[in-house]
């Protein structure tokens, strides 16, 4: 990186001294003579610091700095002077200069030291917003990975996002109903109003009901204001109702009015109060299973399951976890401040093989350990826990076999997982061993997410 440096003295011999302290092969430097000279230089080119003396004729150097930082607001201003005092110290850096320097200088090292702190400064500062923005464009796009077993949801997402109706969506803990939800909410027509999310599970019934349709100011001990509720917070956009399978039979009642008629009454309330927004229920709970035993409404199981959406299991996702993996990593690196980029083969082939019970928040809190741990710039299998590193893969996982076709593939998945594992991975050494062409061999692999490139390196 090239630092551009503006140096800007009526003095000739000043120019020249500073000039020549601060030449360096990382710098490029151009010398002007006045304010107005350098006004001009600045509407040319962008400059990096700007070194200018404060008294000139016509323009003066706290002029030529105020004008700096109302046009030009991300250019670092030093300012010289040969009548230093407190004073005029305190007006530069209070106008925006980021330090103060006299003259004659006592030794021209004291004006290289100070120009380098003020370019070290600027560049921290710039790497510090650069990961900002970074992280932030991590955070505000999930990344929806769609392998063969998750394009079927995304495809369901895609289709049934603008049609406003009510959606379940069903999963184990940490596969991600909430992105979904999100995504739902941002390919409607609602994306510009509110999504609010409330989880259910584990609340005491007077505090969910407060939460869910607000309050009026005394209803109960502590109720000093009216307070408005998740549904009202959602006008217009989407409500995000998670573990909808822990909710109170009596709430249950109050959820299907407000499903039937759009409206809402708070706790304490005396009128009903409409609210337009769209419902997206999510529980990792059988609610069919739930119904059956009375412990959840049919009625208002039926009105919540107008298109239900099951997200599958990370272990079902294996070809997904290499792209997942990889953005995790960016996003934890992003986070700490740590130059982590890359994950070698024999971990991710590791990562590939555990059944994550956690499923997709399980892989991302590992691999955010694994970029606190590695002293280097990419994940190593010293970096996983043991658990991991252990794990065998998760070839033999029961399944619901419908058709024949089903049941082949299936079969010939098995067989292939179980020639790996004899053999240790080796490809060549599977694929001699089962009579199949190494080349087929690898189609089949790709075909059954187990990974070709990763394993084919360990190979």
């Amino acid at each position: 990186m090239t630092d551009r440096i503006l140096i800007v003295d009526d003095e000739e011999s000043s120019r020249l001294l500073c000039k020549m302290t601060l030449e360096g092969n990382d710098r490029k430097i151009t010398l002007c003579k006045s304010a107005e000279e350098a006004i001009k230089e600045l509407g040319r080119d962008a400059y990096d610091l700007v070194l200018t003396d404060m008294i000139m004729p016509g323009i003066s150097g706290i002029e030529l700095l105020e004008r700096i930082k109302s046009e030009r607001s991300d250019t670092s201003v030093l300012l010289m002077s040969g009548k230093g005092s407190i004073s005029i110290a305190v007006k530069a850096i209070q106008s925006g200069a980021e330090d103060f320097i006299e003259k004659p200088f006592p030794d021209p090292e004291v004006l290289a030291a100070t120009v380098k702190r003020v370019l070290k400064s600027r560049h921290l500062e710039k790497e510090n917003r650069d990961l900002r923005l970074q992280l932030k464009k991590l955070q505000a796009g999930p990344l929806l990975i769609g392998g063969e077993a998750f394009s079927g949801v995304l495809k369901m997402v895609e289709k049934i996002a603008p049609l406003d109706t009510t959606v379940m969506i069903t999963g184990q803990t940490g596969t991600g109903k909430e992105v979904i939800a999100r995504r739902i909410h941002s390919l409607s027509e609602r994306a510009s109003k509110p999504f609010v999310a409330l989880n259910c599970g584990g609340l005491p019934e007077g505090l969910l009901e407060s939460l869910l349709f607000g309050h009026e100011k005394g209803a109960f001990t502590g109720a000093i204001k009216r307070t408005q509720g998740y549904f009202e917070k959602a006008n217009g956009g989407t409500i995000l109702l998670d573990e909808i399978g822990d909710m109170p039979l009596n709430l249950q009642i109050k959820m299907l009015r407000v499903l039937q008629e759009k409206v809402i009454r708070r706790v304490g309330g005396e009128s009903d109060i409409p609210i337009d927004c769209r419902v997206i229920a999510a529980t990792h709970r059988t609610l069919r299973d739930m119904v059956e035993q009375g412990e959840f409404r049919e009625d208002l199981f039926y009105r919540l399951n107008v298109i239900h959406i099951e997200i599958p299991q990370l272990q079902q996702r294996q070809d997904d976890i290499p792209a997942l993996a990889t953005h995790f990593i960016r996003l934890a690196a992003a986070k700490m401040n740590k130059p982590v980029r890359l994950i070698e083969p024999e971990a991710m082939l590791q990562l590939t093989r555990y059944a994550w019970p956690g499923n997709i928040r399980e892989l991302q809190n590992v691999l955010e350990r694994a970029v606190a741990l590695t002293s280097g710039d990419s994940i190593k299998s010293s970096d996983l826990s043991i658990e991991i590193r252990e794990a065998k893969e998760q070839c033999y996982r029961p399944v619901e076999i419908q058709k024949f076709s089903d049941a082949k593939q299936e079969f010939e998945r098995q067989f292939i997982c179980a020639a790996l594992e004899r053999h240790d991975y080796n490809v060549s050494a599977a694929a001699d061993d089962t009579g199949i062409p190494r080349q087929n061999f690898y189609v089949k692999m790709k075909k059954y997410g187990l990974q070709p490139a990763t394993v084919k390196q360990l190979a």
